[in-house]
């Protein structure tokens, strides 16, 4: 777990530390060239951290992070911090509907659940491997959801990113959506020396046989909703409990777990959002919580 960004979203906004330290990554296609036009776009920057960088170092530079602007190609990035289920999965509703009906921007959506199971809409008993009263006195709430495939784990030390996408606007399909998130972790293990890759036995991504992300989407209107979750220093004693995206013979891992060290989830936001905006050719910012100052301010 991470000691920088300790971000707590609630309804009523946010607390927040300070911003963690970047990590240096060399320049994508998109990374400070706009892929349609030529231009150069030096002010626009991952998650905002050009500018925390010059004022955390006291240096004039910016880091090479700059996302491209191709027309119909951003999205806005949303850090929410730690978070229960119910919450963000309103939220996603809200703004997928927002969507469809023609308003709101393309978003992403990032943020690390209290404990949770949560089950595929073709799926609606969970497949447990215990009784249900023994993840009752975990305090583990098992929720039905709107979304493709079996049953997962959320919880501490795992990046979910939920992208809400008008997927006609940028072009693509829904196959090609869920290997694109699939293709940004894939990246995203390989900035810690990690081979990721897929399986024929299920839509994910696996780190030498062992499941590592899980993938599963709602598209309504060819708008997305839900994502793809990463275990990145997560308790796998949790997954222990239900026979993971409904198998009973898969073995699950943390990118901490693989790498024999910590790994901090913020790093790993970082990492998601440049491999993001990699993969899909988008622009990817920062975008500031509805209520965040006023709660700053009333500490």
């Amino acid at each position: 777990m991470s000691s920088g960004w300790n971000r707590d979203f609630r309804a009523g906004g946010w607390r927040s530390g300070s911003a963690p330290a970047l990590r240096g990554r060399g320049p994508s296609p998109c990374a400070t060239t706009a892929c349609s036009s030529g231009k150069e776009t030096p002010d626009v920057s991952l998650l905002g951290y050009a500018h925390w960088w010059k004022t955390r170092t006291g240096s004039g530079g910016r880091r090479t992070v700059a996302t491209a602007d191709p027309p119909g190609r951003s999205v806005a990035v949303y850090h929410l911090g730690t978070t229960s289920y119910g919450e963000v999965h309103r939220l996603q509703q809200r703004l997928q509907a927002a969507r469809r009906a023609g308003s709101g921007v393309d978003t992403l959506l990032l943020t690390e659940h209290r404990p949770v199971f949560t089950l595929g809409r073709s799926h609606p008993v969970p497949s447990l491997r215990v009784a249900e009263e023994v993840v009752r006195q975990y305090g583990i709430e098992i929720v039905p959801t709107e979304r493709g495939g079996d049953i997962t784990y959320h919880g501490p030390g795992q990046l979910v990113a939920y992208g809400i996408i008008a997927l006609k606007g940028w072009g693509m399909g829904v196959t090609e959506y869920v290997s694109g998130l699939e293709e940004t972790v894939i990246g995203v293990l390989a900035d810690w020396g990690l081979r990721g890759e897929r399986s024929e036995r299920g839509r994910g991504v696996w780190v030498e046989g062992r499941k590592i992300a899980s993938v599963g989407l709602n598209v309504r209107g060819w708008v997305t909703m839900h994502g793809i979750a990463l275990n990145v220093d997560t308790d796998l004693g949790h997954f222990e409990l239900i026979n993971p995206c409904g198998m009973n013979d898969v073995e699950m891992t943390t990118m901490a777990a693989e790498v024999g060290r910590q790994v901090a989830l913020d790093d790993v936001a970082e990492a998601f959002v440049f491999h993001f905006g990699r993969v899909f050719g988008c622009a990817a910012k920062l975008q500031p919580i509805p209520g965040r100052e006023k709660a700053q301010q009333g500490r």
